[in-house]
């Protein structure tokens, strides 16, 4: 066929199909408008969804951000200075940080409990709560972003966050149990050989030395190249 030709049948096609579009658009004229507008708002409530969900986002990550410099805030104890004030953005002790940054924290994770801001904040508050010696809400606050986070870093690190503060809160069975799961977890996001110094740590707490030295050992035989392969061998001689 020429091409002259074939560039005829193709306006003929195209005119055709106009034509059949015009015409149903005629006889549906209602329809048409129904379903243009049906579509408008589905596209509306989707982008506004969007919109909505980019800018909880935005805050949960501006708060996220207020509350880890909080957390990371200098600690000045206060001047003996008749007068003296605490200087700005600092705190005058660690525990009066924690306070300070525990409640930031929980204000992100319960005003955004799903977002990764708010999953994260969950994280740091069950840290920060650990810290300031309340180890039973630690291992609940551990045990929500477990439930929450599924198999994100900050799933997997609560779980080994969930052991230590079951090891303070004198649940020593289960602390034991949940490390010696997550050693066999090969291929998982913690490192098997920092799960092994905590469960050979653990041990030790726990008067169960020679646990502990063959833990400490396998850290030694199985993670040559590991940075924890010193204080594994100085562990082993103090152990003997």
């Amino acid at each position: 066929m020429k091409t002259k030709e074939r560039h005829h049948l193709k306006e003929n096609e195209f005119v055709t199909t106009v034509a059949t579009v015009a015409d149903w658009y005629r006889d549906n004229q209602g329809k048409a408008v129904a379903g243009v507008v049906a579509v408008a708002v589905v596209v509306a409530a989707v982008s506004g969804y969007f919109w909505w969900q980019h800018r909880n986002q935005e805050q949960a990550g501006a708060l996220l951000g207020v509350a880890m410099t909080i957390y990371q805030a200098p600690v000045v104890p206060p001047s003996s200075v008749p007068g003296a004030k605490q200087a700005p953005g600092s705190y005058p002790s660690e525990k009066a940080r924690y306070e300070a940054a525990l409640a930031a924290f929980q204000q992100v994770a319960d005003t955004y409990p799903s977002s990764m801001a708010g999953i994260a904040a969950r994280y740091h508050s069950a840290e920060t709560l650990l810290s300031l010696g309340r180890a039973k809400d630690a291992v609940q606050a551990y045990q929500t972003v477990i439930d929450r986070a599924g198999s994100s870093v900050y799933g997997a690190m609560a779980h080994l966050g969930l052991a230590t503060a079951m090891l303070a809160d004198g649940q020593n069975d289960q602390a034991i149990k949940a490390l010696e799961d997550l050693s066999a977890q090969r291929d998982g996001i913690v490192p098997v050989d920092g799960v092994l110094m905590q469960l050979a740590s653990a041990y030790q707490k726990l008067g169960k030395t020679a646990e502990a030295r063959t833990t400490y050992k396998r850290v030694v035989d199985e993670f040559p190249d590991s940075p924890y392969v010193q204080d594994a061998r100085q562990q082993m001689t103090l152990i003997g």
